[in-house]
């Protein structure tokens, strides 16, 4: 025996030293990662005093965010903290307002942004900041710079007619031109002999006497007058000429031009755009391109300029809104377990059995019963003596920060959690033309934790409404079916509307949710004792605690870009013959009678000129001004 138990006390020896070495070993590294870990956290703070006396204050944040990560209680290190995120916020507010007096009012919102991040109790930021993004709206409701060569384009031809089908657009009448009762062909070559046109009149043409003031009108403008007060119309036919046209429904559907046009559209639908046209103005020829987003009309001139009018005002883009999403979760999961319990093995309470033995083919009779024995008597599963206690408290806390940019009306979606995969069954059959019963599993996957849709709408005031639907799913325990163990979910789900200012912060809370449950496992009769039953029963106490707190805060980034020019109304004629716009003739007051010819202070009777016109003064100035030069139009008859 000697040998045997000197080999086993030398075998003992290196194990010991073994452990002792590894136990060495682990305290070493444990040290070694204690000071790594100090000297990290002396570097970042050492770092970020030499970039503060450098006055990189944005530098300085980081290293002290840095140190402060490392060593959370250095009350050195929360106050550099601090003190460098104000002199830092004052940095970039005085960049913001260097940047903002100049018109740069972009690059002054990421500087404002900056220091209201830095230092978010500042009112005289946050009201820079309001200012800033109010100046921004209204400098793009205004004007819009930086506009592609695409852009310039299109703007550009909107509103231009037909290859050699314009007129001049830099003529003005001028400012004495009034005619009284005269020719309406005299009228018309009158105004040509101003713009250098050429008129031609159709051969059912008649002259009528008119009256009508053309001060200083366009040329379009002139002519579109004096054709709604002679019941005409004109069609432009070739470089500088004119037809004048009696205006009846024969005549317009004789001279009825049609033109093609293809329009671009850049934010608004096709269909949708198609389906405006064909019932506001009765267009039907329409063919849609989807490659390009593009839309391609035939009608009459009129029809195709009050088209291209209709797209320019509904074809823009949707307003934009950034809306800040603040997610606190706190989970809480409190478990308690204690109690002495009688109990079979794997079961709660006593579940055994007591058989005699007996021959496997001779039934067991009241003769054997006299002579049984100690080993014909079986017992199974006997009951034993458990204890436990157990005390668990986890806690869970789910922190999220997203920004959500979408557009006017579109849906912007937040998931929080994790997806859980469900065993969905279907059956089919196993031949064709059977019946359904070969069973087909897949597996649908649903969203475990907080689930959140947002629908923004833009209002004219810089309001913002929300339609949010918020759920908050769970999984809250497993119920046994025929094929597995299928989990069940707690549900929470709000829906509602709000409506909240342009930076206006909205709080959702009181998403609490608390389940308690109490169960008492024993043996009958022991466990219902007083004062000690409690002590021979298996005690469980279990609480699980859930709030959730969510804050939504839009800002709106884009607004909808009108003009003056799209809110204006345009007439439309009822029929595809009648014009577009019309313009209601002028009617001028008849003048004052004229002096008597005994009055000395009348000047000389003007004899008018052939073909009825006659020029009228306008009424004599005030005294300071000027008398224009009055313009006598020199009429065909008077070449």
């Amino acid at each position: 025996m000697a040998p045997f138990v000197s080999t086993h006390q030398s075998a003992g020896r290196p194990l010991r030293t073994s452990v002792h070495a590894k136990a060495r070993r682990i305290v070493f590294l444990a040290a070694l990662s204690l000071t790594v870990w100090a000297c990290a956290a002396g570097s970042a703070l050492r770092d970020g005093q030499r970039a503060e006396q450098a006055q990189d204050h944005d530098r300085a944040v980081v290293e002290y965010t840095k140190a402060v990560r490392l060593k959370p209680n250095d009350t050195n290190a929360r106050l550099a903290l601090e003190r460098a995120k104000l002199r830092a916020s004052a940095d970039h507010f005085a960049n913001g307002r260097r940047l903002s007096s100049v018109g740069k009012y972009d690059e002054a919102l990421v500087e404002y942004q900056l220091a209201a991040e830095l230092n978010p109790t500042s009112s005289e930021v946050d009201e820079a900041l309001r200012t800033t993004r109010l100046q921004l709206r209204t400098r793009v409701a205004v004007a819009r710079e930086g506009k592609t060569e695409l852009e310039a384009l299109i703007e550009r031809a909107r509103d231009l007619p037909p290859p050699s089908l314009d007129l001049p657009s830099d003529v003005k009448m001028p400012a004495s031109l009034i005619f009284r009762s005269a020719s309406s062909r005299d009228v018309f070559l009158s105004v040509a002999k101003f713009a250098e046109l050429s008129v031609a009149f159709d051969s059912t043409f008649r002259e009528t006497p008119v009256t009508i003031d053309l001060r200083n009108a366009t040329l379009e403008t002139a002519l579109r007058s004096l054709s709604n007060a002679t019941r005409s119309f004109y069609r432009v036919t070739g470089p500088r000429t004119v037809l004048v046209i009696p205006d009846t429904p024969a005549k317009r559907r004789e001279y009825e031009d049609e033109v093609v046009r293809t329009f671009y559209l850049s934010n608004v639908d096709l269909k949708e755009t198609m389906d405006l046209l064909r019932l506001v103005l009765d267009a039907r020829r329409l063919s849609p391109i989807t490659a390009t987003n593009a839309l391609t009309v035939k009608d009459s001139p009129e029809r195709v300029a009050a088209a291209a009018r209709v797209i320019s005002a509904i074809d823009k883009a949707r307003p934009e809104v950034i809306i800040d999403v603040e997610l606190l979760e706190v989970d809480r999961t409190r478990l308690s377990e204690w109690g002495l319990q009688v109990a079979s093995p794997g079961s709660d309470g006593i579940s055994g059995s007591a058989n005699v033995a007996s021959g496997s083919n001779s039934p067991l009779s009241l003769r054997s019963l006299r002579n049984l024995s100690q080993s014909d008597v079986l017992l199974a599963n006997l009951p034993g003596l458990y204890y436990r206690l157990l005390k668990s408290d986890a806690a869970t806390r789910t922190l999220a920060n997203p920004q959500l940019r979408t557009s006017e009306g579109l849906t912007a979606q937040a998931r929080f959690g994790e997806r859980v995969p469900i065993p969905v069954t279907t059956f089919a059959p196993i031949a064709q033309g059977g019946v359904p019963q070969q069973p087909l599993t897949s597996f649908n996957y649903e969203n475990i934790g907080v689930n959140i849709d947002i629908t923004p709408r833009t209002h004219h005031n810089n309001d913002v409404s929300l339609t949010l639907r918020i759920a908050v799913q769970s999984i809250s325990g497993t119920a046994a079916t025929g094929f597995g163990n299928l989990p069940t979910f707690g549900n929470r789900e709000i829906n509602t509307v709000i409506r909240l200012r342009d930076g206006e912060t909205n709080m959702l809370a009181g998403l609490i949710r608390d389940d308690e449950r109490r169960s008492l496992s024993g043996v009958p009769g022991l466990s219902d004792l007083p004062l000690v039953g409690r002590l021979f029963a298996h005690n469980r106490t279990e609480t699980k605690q859930t709030d959730i707190i969510l804050t939504l805060t839009p800002h709106i980034i884009r607004v909808l870009d009108v003009s003056e020019s799209d809110l204006r109304a345009f007439r439309v004629g009822r029929d595809s013959v009648s014009p577009i716009a019309e313009l209601p003739a002028i009617e001028i007051p008849r003048p004052n009678a004229p002096p008597s010819a005994g009055d000395p202070g009348a000047p000389a009777p003007t004899t008018p000129p052939t073909g009825g016109a006659v020029p009228i003064r306008p009424p004599p100035p005030s005294p300071g001004q000027s008398d224009p030069p009055p313009q006598t139009p020199r009429l065909p008859s008077q070449r």
